[in-house]
């Protein structure tokens, strides 16, 4: 009997066991299904196509008319994605005509919050975190609103607000202009009914050029009047932002447009950058050079940096400019390993009319590959240019090295105000080499009016720091700067006669030793010592750091002495 008994506890326990791990199983799997539901659930996403889709048959079918019917929607973000709105254009018949009216609904998480904002949406302003100002248009009565949503608040809040961006910049049907009008004829010849004729003020504006209405910047009842207009001759058309009163002009600003003048093509553009920025530019371009051998544009960029307000009142804030030049350099295969001649644009120097000429020759690089048009100079001279005659034959530079041609070809050389002598003439003085300590040597050549030429001479041979040498015309001085190592400077001051003489030379130069700076001073007159002294600066504090300028100043003020 036991054993039966046993036997049937057993079984009674195994069916147990099982009837739990059944349970357990069924439990794993419901689970395991709820899971896959709620994954399934939250990987869905509903498109725009089908959200707009869902809205109209939603809206439509609780309209109680059939006289009424919502057919296109379009939907707008702020910058963050937290919400859309989605503007609802509907058709409505009342007395026979089908008339439009717009509403907007606010949604967020798949929930509409509101479907009946009157008007739609054409701007979204986050003010604070999970606060937002959107601002509709009402077609009906042509009026813009303001509302404020706070989505911190439960329920969310929607109220009316104020007006604070500048909305109109939304409204533009263009922000940016750029002249694009092909055929200019016919362009006005249809436009002929938009000629005004008889308003002073433009035509004081417009200078002799026949006067075109445009379409408009902005065309709303309750904005400023932003006329546009067409300024047109034979010269120039330019579309202009022409805003005034009745006594005076507020604003002329170019839009857009093309004119010559003097010779420059100028092209002009601009955009609405934002609500606030507004930017014209103006290319203006010219022909440069046009020798044989090179031929050039120069190109300068104007950009005007404005600020503007809701009224469209307009501030100059900034220009900016940019020059670039455009070279094309000419090649010729017959002058292949032959020396020819470039010359520079005209210049005046000592009442003469002259021009350089320079003698080159193409280099290898550039026979190989003549896209970059590189020369060997081997002469340059000066040259009338009533007939060509010789008159001075330059030095070139210590360094030959390839030029470009069109550095050379129709180059524009400016005559330095270089009279070293003080004899009412013009000379000129070019890099001769460098010296032991690196310094750049300038070789001197006096205007000869008897001869009308330039000789070199050695006596105003020199350094200087300076890319040329320094004159100082009220105390009839040359002044030759240059280092001389360890941070140390030398200054020399030539004093020239009333007659163009050199009278005698002063030459200031610094040491340094146990970290104590000392000035020593030599003066020579017809290269005999007269009178030397160390250390002429007692007392002067230096500072090291910026002794070089520290120096130059004080050789300065012994000048003036």
């Amino acid at each position: 009997m036991k054993k039966y008994l046993f036997i049937l506890g057993f079984i009674f326990l195994l069916a147990n066991v099982a009837c739990k791990d059944d349970d357990t199983h069924k439990t794993r799997l419901t689970t395991e299904a709820d899971s896959l539901r709620l994954s399934q659930k939250r990987q869905r996403v509903i498109s725009d196509e089908q959200r707009i889709k869902d809205m109209l048959r939603v809206k439509n079918n609780n309209l109680s008319t059939e006289d009424s019917i919502y057919y296109k929607a379009k939907i707008k973000r702020p910058i963050d994605s937290v919400f859309l709105v989605m503007n609802l254009y509907g058709k409505a018949k009342k007395s026979g005509k089908l008339e439009e009216f717009k509403q907007t609904a606010v949604i967020k998480d798949n929930k509409t919050i509101t479907s009946r904002i009157d008007g739609s949406v054409f701007r979204i302003d986050k003010t604070a975190d999970n606060s937002y100002k959107i601002y509709t248009h009402n077609v009906t009565n042509n009026s813009f609103s303001a509302y404020d949503i706070d989505f911190k608040s439960t329920p969310v809040s929607i109220r009316k607000a104020t007006r604070t961006a500048n909305f109109y910049f939304d409204l533009l049907p263009k922000k940016t202009f750029n002249f694009n009008i092909d055929d200019a004829d016919k362009f006005f010849t249809i436009r002929k009914d938009r000629l005004i004729k008889g308003d002073s003020i433009l035509d004081t504006l417009a200078r002799g050029a026949n006067i075109y209405r445009s379409n408009g910047l902005l065309d709303l009842q309750d904005a400023t009047a932003l006329n546009t207009f067409y300024f047109v001759d034979s010269t120039r058309i330019l579309e202009k932002l022409i805003i005034r009163n009745p006594k005076r002009v507020l604003t002329n600003i170019t839009l857009s447009g093309e004119e010559k003048v003097d010779g420059k093509h100028k092209k002009y553009s601009s955009v609405f950058v934002n609500d606030s920025v507004f930017k014209a530019y103006e290319i203006s371009e010219e022909q440069d050079k046009n020798s044989e051998h090179v031929v050039a544009y120069k190109v300068d960029s104007v950009i005007k940096n404005y600020s503007y307000n809701k009224d469209f009142s307009f501030s100059l804030k900034t220009i900016d400019s940019f020059d670039l030049e455009y070279s094309y350099p000419q090649y010729y295969e017959s002058l292949i390993d032959t020396t020819f001649f470039v010359y520079s644009k005209p210049f005046e120097i000592n009442q003469m009319h002259a021009k350089w000429r320079y003698s080159v020759r193409y280099t290898r690089k550039t026979n190989a590959n003549p896209t970059k048009v590189e020369v060997s100079v081997s002469k340059r001279d000066m040259i009338r240019i009533e007939d060509t005659t010789f008159v001075f034959e330059a030095p070139l530079s210590p360094i030959k090295k390839p030029m470009n041609i069109g550095s050379l070809s129709e180059q524009n050389y400016d005559v330095a105000d270089f009279d070293i002598n003080f004899d009412g003439y013009t000379d000129l003085s070019f890099p001769e080499g460098f010296d032991l300590n690196r310094n750049t040597t300038y070789a001197v050549y006096l205007y000869q009016p008897e001869t009308n030429t330039f000789i070199k001479t050695p006596a105003f041979t020199g350094p200087s720091m300076a890319p040329y040498i320094l004159i100082d015309k009220d105390n009839r001085s040359a002044i030759y700067t240059s280092s001389t190592g360890n941070n140390n400077y030398s200054a020399r001051i030539i004093r020239i006669g009333d007659k163009g003489e050199i009278l005698y030379k002063e030459t200031y130069w610094s040491t340094n030793s146990n970290d104590k700076i000392s000035i020593h001073y030599q003066k020579t007159q017809n290269s005999a010592v007269v009178k030397k002294s160390d250390d002429i600066a007692k007392g002067k504090v230096w500072n090291k750091d910026d002794f070089k300028n520290e120096f130059l100043s004080w050789i300065r003020e012994q000048i003036i002495k």
